[in-house]
């Protein structure tokens, strides 16, 4: 498990770039579990606070409760216009909540704080899979933590 911070600090050039693919479009899919071991697929926000990413959820929607009692996730960027040269990225992670302290952090990293109505989690990372497509070459970035990136390319 690993931070945002520490993501960036190993790797900082894909870090950028998946940020970069985030913050091109305000919903992303996040995929929970719910309490029956069900997968639930939700929209979600991605931000960036600090040395720190979160995702966004209404406070008293199945995800907040899904990862309240799993904090378990992948979250999928949107995928854009589909031609994936921007990138395809998929993080693997668990959620932390938030405390009413992190609304003040929100709004002191320039972003617009929460109300109440809003839940707010850190994410930390187990794995991040970044795939781009140029023509007809398919590149992979994958880092977990204390691996590094390992890329694969191929062509299709």
């Amino acid at each position: 498990m690993a931070s945002w911070k520490q993501f960036v600090d190993d790797a900082p050039d894909l870090a950028a770039r998946v940020r970069a693919r985030f913050e091109a479009t305000s919903q992303h899919v996040l995929a929970t579990r719910t309490l029956t071991g069900s997968p639930r697929v939700s929209g979600t926000e991605v931000g960036f606070a600090g040395d720190e990413a979160w995702i966004g959820s209404a406070s008293r929607s199945g995800k907040s409760m899904d990862l309240r009692l799993d904090p378990r996730f992948v979250l999928h960027s949107n995928p854009g216009d589909g031609s994936m040269t921007s990138g395809d990225v998929k993080i693997d992670g668990t959620a932390r909540g938030s405390s009413a302290d992190d609304a003040l952090r929100i709004g002191a990293a320039g972003a617009e704080a929460p109300d109440e109505s809003f839940r707010l989690f850190w994410i930390d990372l187990t794995r991040i899979v970044l795939t781009t497509v140029d023509g007809e070459s398919v590149r992979t970035e994958t880092w977990r933590p204390g691996t590094g990136v390992h890329v694969h390319e191929q062509v299709r």
